[in-house]
C-alpha cells in the first residue's frame, strides 16, 4: 500500500504528539483564553487552519497534498475519539474539558481558586458585570464554566 508509507505513520504520530501538547498548554493558560470554546475546538481550529492554510500557499515541494490530508485526517480522528472518550467516561471528560469550579461563595471568593484558575479580581469583577453584578457580595454563589464562562446566582434582594 503505497497510500499508508513510514512517513504517514510518522506524520500521524507527530500530529498526536503536537495536539496533545498543545492541550496541555491550553490547560496550563486557564480558561479564561478560551472566550466560549472548548479546547478540543480551540485546538481543532489551529490545527485545521495551519494544515490546510500550508497546503494552500506553499508549493508542492515544501508541503505534499497528501502529508497534510494525512495529518487533517489524524486531527478529525484525534478530535472525535477524544469526544467519544469524553461522553462515555466521566474521568475523560474532566481531563479534556475540565469541570465547574466554585469561584464565589455567599459573597466571597474562594480562596485560592483565583490563582488556580489563572484569574484576577480585576477579571472576576468584569465576568461579573456581564451579568449586571457590580459587587461581589451580592453573589450567593458563582461557578467558573469549562468555557470559561461564569454562572451566577444574585441574592433575591438585589435583584
Amino acid at each position: 500500500m503505497d497510500f499508508i508509507s513510514n512517513e504517514s505513520v510518522i506524520i500521524i504520530f507527530r500530529t498526536i504528539g503536537i495536539f496533545l501538547w498543545a492541550l496541555i498548554l491550553l490547560r496550563l493558560l486557564g480558561r479564561k483564553r478560551l472566550s466560549h470554546l472548548s479546547y478540543i475546538d480551540l485546538l481543532l481550529i489551529i490545527s485545521f487552519g495551519s494544515a490546510v492554510g500550508d497546503v494552500m500557499i506553499y508549493p508542492e515541494s515544501i508541503v505534499n497534498f497528501i502529508t497534510s490530508m494525512v495529518a487533517i485526517t489524524a486531527v478529525a480522528i484525534i478530535v472525535w475519539l477524544l469526544d467519544e472518550a469524553s461522553s462515555r467516561y466521566k474521568f475523560a471528560n474532566k481531563l479534556i474539558d475540565g469541570h465547574s469550579q466554585i469561584i464565589i461563595d455567599r459573597g466571597k471568593i474562594i480562596d485560592g481558586v483565583l490563582g488556580r484558575e489563572n484569574l484576577t479580581e480585576e477579571d472576576l469583577l468584569s465576568l461579573l458585570r456581564e451579568h449586571s453584578v457590580d459587587a461581589i457580595h451580592k453573589v450567593r454563589w458563582a461557578y467558573l464554566e469549562p468555557s470559561g464562562e461564569l454562572s451566577v446566582a444574585v441574592y433575591k434582594k438585589y435583584l
